[in-house]
Order: structure tokens, then C-alpha cells, then sequence
């Protein structure tokens, strides 16, 4: 979910602080928007064929084994993230032209993406609504990710929303946009704090039980959050940021692994710092320190490849319950994203990335 050029970070919401949620009060009912309900996807078409989900060694090159996501939908583990296609803020659509947008979700999914993942309040509504005029009928193989539980009144202004009845007509419109029956992976954006925990994902597992959701998943939690979330429903996803250089989620991961949960890491290009490229918001992220620039650098010359390429092949070489999305709003950039499943680190390579992260908290 990270732009890879000043220019692009510039525009790209990926990069914009999605995750930094003003915590304002919330008044006013969620916005249902128009779309038109159509027959979702079969499960059937995509079900696990064996590939394998979390756990075991990671390997130093090859292949990349799937990920089989709730243990029922075989995915691709380096997916595409549409926050690239709304504007600054997330408001609104990044491009003039939506052509542009639907262009690069079709392009996405026939370089083999298979996770899209997506959220209600990019834009709000656009993203969600770009996903299904591009893609609808959604091909076999295809899993749509959306998220809800934020609502956003203006760019970078986000309140969280965790009532039932706020969860249930989120949802509602999310599948009226997406122009499904059933949402893949329906993620909550944020627990909210005013809300207790069981409630939140007791609506989530009341939408499942209706056929409205497969499979939950949650963003930014923490382990403990993850293990009592676990009690309460069957989570078949985090999304919390995680990239080379910033760990404060490992004890996540590592529950992630043993559990077979997929872990969505999102900022996996470190706010655009990880490409030499960082974002442009009120707050410049810092730029990559020295010593991660030079391994970076040293590593992706070794390869012919860019920097932000070694980061992504580094989170793939990690852990298999890692599964990157990051988006952008350039097919170049799509391309070159996407070549990075193709790179083989070397042991020595993995060692000497491995350290330049300090877990934290």
C-alpha cells in the first residue's frame, strides 16, 4: 500500500497515513451508497487445492507457495491495495479519468493477482465501486478484501464506528457496491474503543452466519487484542503495518504463523521511505536511515532490481502468512511490484535485512 515516486506519493492515500485515525466523535448514520447487487462469486471455484497457508521455513528463493485464507480461499500472497486510486486524503477519485483506475485493476488481476484488497472509506465509496466496475463479474480465483467500522467525513478525517447497527449498514453497502452477495474477507478498520469487543465481532459473526461475510479479519490489534479476538470469532486475517524496517508487530506475526491467520502488512514500503521515494504530507516521514539505504541499495543492485522491490521480496521471504498489497496508481509501478515474487534473496542477503529491524513495544 505505498506509492513508489515522489509524484505518486504525492497522490497515492496508500501512503497518506491511512491508519492515523482522528478519533472523533461520531453522530451521524452511515451513508448507504447506490449499487447494484449481483451473485457473488462461488466459493467452490476458488476453494484450498492444497496449497499451503502459515508455517514452516521460509525459503530463500523460488517459488512462493499460495496461502490458502480462512482455509477455503487460495490466494497469490502479493496482492494489490486500491487506496492508490483515490485522492489525496482518500477523498475522493485520484484520477480524472476513472478509465485509468479500471484499467489498472483489470491490468492487476491479469498479471495473476488474486487479492484485492479494498476498504469503504476510500474515498469514500469510490475504491469499492472502481473494484466493481472493473472486475464484476469477479473471475474464478479472485478474492475481494473490503474493510468497515470507520467513517470519513473529510480528507484525512476519520471516526471510528463500531456500534452493531453502524457494522451492519456499513456492510450492507459495501456489498450493494461491490455488487456481491458475499464479501471474501470482511475486515473491521478499527476496534473501537467505545464498543465492547464482543459486540463488535458478534455483529461480524451474525453478517457470516447470514451469508453476508466468509470469512473476519481485523486491523491494527495486538496480540492480546488477536488472542481474545480468536475466543469470540473465527479471524481469519490482521492487517497491521509491518515492513523491514519497523517490527513493533512481530509478536503479531508470530501468532499469525501459528495460528495460520494471514497477516496483511500494511505501509510494507515503509510510507514510500523503502523505494527512495517518501511520501508528501504535513509530517515527511523520516528518510530511510543510512545503514538500511546502503543494504537496500547494495542488495537490489545485486539483483538489477529497485529498492522497494527487495523490501517486498524480503516481507514474502519473512514468514508465509505474510501477504503485502501495496497499491499504486501507475501500471509501471504495478509492474514492477509485482516482478517482486520473482526475486531470490540469499541467506546472507535475508541475514543482513533481518537485522535492520528492531521490534518495538
Amino acid at each position: 500500500m505505498d506509492a513508489q515516486t515522489n509524484s505518486d506519493a504525492a497522490a497515492n492515500p496508500e501512503l497518506a497515513g491511512e491508519h492515523e485515525v482522528r478519533r472523533e466523535p461520531y453522530a451521524t448514520e452511515p451513508t448507504a451508497a447506490a449499487g447494484q447487487t449481483g451473485a457473488g462469486v462461488a466459493a467452490g471455484a476458488r476453494a484450498a487445492d492444497g496449497a499451503r497457508a502459515a508455517g514452516g521455513a521460509r525459503a530463500a528463493g523460488g517459488a512462493r507457495p499460495d496461502f490458502v485464507l480462512g482455509g477455503t480461499l487460495t490466494v497469490r500472497r502479493l496482492g494489490f491495495g486500491t487506496g492508490g486510486l483515490v485522492g489525496p486524503g482518500y477523498w475522493g477519485p485520484r484520477h480524472a479519468d476513472p478509465a485509468r483506475s479500471l484499467a489498472l485493476l483489470r491490468r492487476a488481476v491479469d498479471r495473476g493477482v488474486t487479492l484485492i484488497d479494498t476498504a469503504d472509506n476510500y474515498g469514500p465509496d469510490v475504491a469499492e465501486e472502481l473494484v466493481a466496475r472493473a472486475l464484476h463479474p469477479y473471475p474464478a480465483g479472485v478474492v475481494i478484501a473490503t474493510k468497515g467500522g470507520v467513517v470519513r467525513t473529510g480528507p484525512d478525517v476519520w471516526h471510528v464506528a463500531g456500534r452493531p447497527e453502524h457494522l451492519r449498514a456499513m456492510c450492507d453497502a459495501s456489498l450493494r457496491r461491490l455488487r456481491t452477495d458475499t464479501i471474501d474477507l470482511y475486515q473491521l478498520h478499527r476496534l473501537d474503543p467505545d464498543v465492547p469487543m464482543a459486540e463488535q465481532l458478534g455483529t461480524l459473526v451474525e453478517l457470516q452466519q447470514a451469508g453476508k461475510i466468509r470469512h473476519i479479519g481485523l486491523d491494527s490489534i495486538d496480540a492480546a487484542e488477536l488472542a481474545r479476538a480468536r475466543e469470540l470469532a473465527p479471524i481469519a486475517s490482521v492487517q497491521n503495518r509491518y515492513n523491514v524496517l519497523d517490527r513493533a508487530s512481530e509478536d503479531v506475526l508470530e501468532l499469525c504463523e501459528r495460528t495460520g491467520t494471514a497477516f496483511l502488512p500494511w505501509f510494507p514500503l515503509g510510507h514510500g521511505t523503502l523505494t527512495g521515494a517518501p511520501g508528501t504530507r504535513t509530517a515527511t516521514p523520516s528518510p530511510t536511515p543510512p545503514p538500511a539505504a546502503d543494504a537496500l541499495t547494495t542488495i537490489a543492485a545485486a539483483h538489477g532490481a529497485t529498492t522497494g522491490q527487495i523490501a517486498l521480496a524480503w516481507l514474502l521471504h519473512r514468514s508465509p502468512a505474510l501477504l503485502p498489497t501495496p497499491g499504486t496508481g501507475s501500471p509501471d509501478h504495478l509492474d514492477e511490484n509485482l516482478a517482486a515474487d520473482r526475486i531470490a534473496l540469499t541467506e546472507a542477503e535475508l541475514g543482513l535485512l533481518d537485522a535492520l529491524g528492531t521490534p518495538v513495544g
